[in-house]
């Protein structure tokens, strides 16, 4: 089996090395970063475009320009995935770009390469598989390509995914990125929620800031949560302020 990678950043290079234990990886990115895996191989767009099952990994806001590009390049057989931390608008652009006919799967790993060092491994890390123009065949060779990987797989709907990662992913990283601001250090004296504090700035900061404007203006739930979650601060901070 061949899986082609589009897209080299952090989680694509996380990525390609899990799968290059199970097939061959070819690799393609328009800066050309080399690799001294010999299970990696560098390819052309059209050489990763025509592997079996093919990954986008790009910036949701280059998303669709490389669907666009890759349109005529993938075999009608070969499965086509995108691993987009949200799931409408690519689910939207693939249907949209691609033919009726073309094998198409919206996925969400919930995990990076922070998540994994510190876990010591991929095993039982989740991940979201939203099932778009496939058969039965089709996404079980999927199914059984994640369970190799001993992730837990979860199947829902591209809504469903970005209502639920609008109040978790979205809002966390909403507040980390808030917290990075303010400069927080360890300090001597501080309570235990002092450093869960410290613990969120640090889940999100190895994140490009082109991740977290991406996953806030491409899911269309989060500026809701966004909102209420600034009107409460604002209660909050009145109540505190109010004269007794």
């Amino acid at each position: 089996m061949t899986f082609g990678i589009i897209g080299y950043g952090r989680f694509g290079q996380l990525w390609a090395n899990a799968l290059s234990a199970l097939g061959e990886v070819h690799v393609y990115d328009r800066t050309h970063i080399s690799t001294k895996s010999s299970s990696i191989q560098f390819v052309t767009l059209p050489e990763a475009a025509a592997c079996d099952i093919v990954f986008i990994i790009v910036p949701i806001s280059e998303f669709e320009s490389t669907c666009t590009e890759i349109k005529n390049l993938i075999r009608p057989d070969s499965i086509v995935i995108d691993c987009c931390s949200v799931k409408t608008y690519p689910a939207t652009i693939m249907q949209k770009t691609f033919s009726k006919q073309q094998p198409l799967i919206a996925t969400h790993p919930l995990f990076g390469p922070d998540s994994v060092h510190k876990s010591g491994g991929m095993m039982n890390h989740k991940i979201v598989i939203c099932p778009l123009q496939v058969d039965t065949a089709q996404l079980d060779k999927i199914l059984n390509l994640l369970h190799q990987l001993q992730l837990n797989v979860l199947i829902t709907t591209p809504e469903d995914h970005d209502k639920q990662m609008a109040n978790s992913q979205g809002l966390v990283h909403f507040i980390g990125r808030g917290l990075a601001a303010l400069n927080l250090e360890q300090q001597e004296i501080s309570t235990p929620d002092f450093q869960a504090l410290i613990n969120i700035n640090k889940m999100v900061v190895n994140d490009t800031w082109q991740l977290f404007l991406d996953m806030h203006r491409y899911n269309p739930y989060t500026r809701q949560v966004r909102e209420q979650f600034l009107q409460q601060l604002n209660i909050i901070n009145n109540e505190v302020n109010r004269d007794h």
